[in-house]
């Protein structure tokens, strides 16, 4: 089999937004729509000297020799569809990737898909490997979002976004209130305490505590309907989060009346709760775990 390994800037655009146009529109003027928002991501990749790689779905991933033309083709394709009613999931990341077959294998694909899939409707999710390989005007136009756990990775990744991305919508899920600017502000020292019947966990800055049915995890839930690795809670620059990587998703409740459910998405914690692997926390098999946010 003939590859290549090349080192490269790898962009994955997914787009969202498609359901209400089906439900609205029907099938042939929603598929329309799509349509023409695909052709546009790919003629901007194009423009900029991108290599399209292929479509799967709703998706565009394409390959840059240059970082700095990866970046402005995923600035315009952001200021583009922001003029219509799609958006997308974009991810940006940088590194040697395996060319065969007409596609693209290897790590730096699966991170990059990773980052797309973490980000939120509208909004650039930028890897550290990214950021070093632009000039320093070109690293002007990001901001440090925050840190993140992926996948099958041990460590935290540092992850940046667009500057003009500040008002787009944020996966944390925060109480509604005043926006308080933190540029300036100390990080808060927290530590989130878990409990699940006698077992009880503590999680404090870069730290990770695992949730899953493997006895592998800091907590074991063994249920049929746990993922053997389901979530996992992590503490970065003063917030709690959960990191929710199962394919039956998580119902997290932070209040009375107030339960959502996620699923392979991070969200952040605040106050006291509860989260139930798999099933709605009012059904009676639910395994609920109880976490509370204290000062360190």
């Amino acid at each position: 089999m003939d590859q290549e390994r090349v080192l490269a800037a790898v962009l994955l655009a997914d787009v969202v937004g498609s359901t209400p146009l089906y439900e609205r529109f029907g099938d042939d003027a929603a598929l329309q729509q799509v349509s023409d928002c695909l052709d546009a991501m790919r003629a901007i990749v194009a423009q900029h000297g991108g290599d399209f790689i292929y479509s799967k779905g709703d998706d565009v991933l394409s390959l840059f020799e240059s970082p700095e033309m990866a970046l402005r083709a995923v600035c315009q394709i952001s200021q583009q569809l922001t003029k219509g009613p799609l958006s997308a999931r974009i991810g940006l990341h940088f590194g040697a990737v395996i060319r065969a077959r007409a596609a693209v294998f290897g790590d730096v694909v699966n991170v990059t898909a990773r980052l797309s899939s973490t980000a939120n409707p509208g909004e650039v999710l930028i890897s550290q490997s990214f950021f070093e390989a632009l000039t320093a005007g070109s690293r002007s136009a990001l901001r440090l979002l925050d840190k993140m756990a992926f996948k099958g990775k041990q460590e935290l990744f540092d992850v940046y976004t667009l500057r003009s991305d500040e008002g787009a919508l944020s996966t944390p899920i925060a109480s509604q209130g005043t926006i308080i600017d933190r540029r300036f502000a100390p990080t808060p020292r927290i530590n989130l305490v878990i409990r699940y019947g006698d077992q009880v966990r503590s999680c404090r800055n870069n730290e990770l505590v695992t949730i899953g049915r493997s006895p592998e995890c800091d907590i074991v839930v063994e249920r049929p309907w746990v993922s053997r690795h389901h979530a996992t809670f992590t503490i970065s620059n003063g917030k709690a989060r959960l990191v929710e990587r199962s394919s039956s998703g998580t119902f997290v409740s932070m209040g009375p009346g107030h339960e959502v459910f996620v699923r392979r998405e991070d969200i952040v914690l605040f106050g006291s709760g509860f989260i139930s692997p798999g099933l709605r926390s009012s059904l009676g098999d639910a395994q609920l775990l109880h976490y509370e946010i204290v000062s360190d």
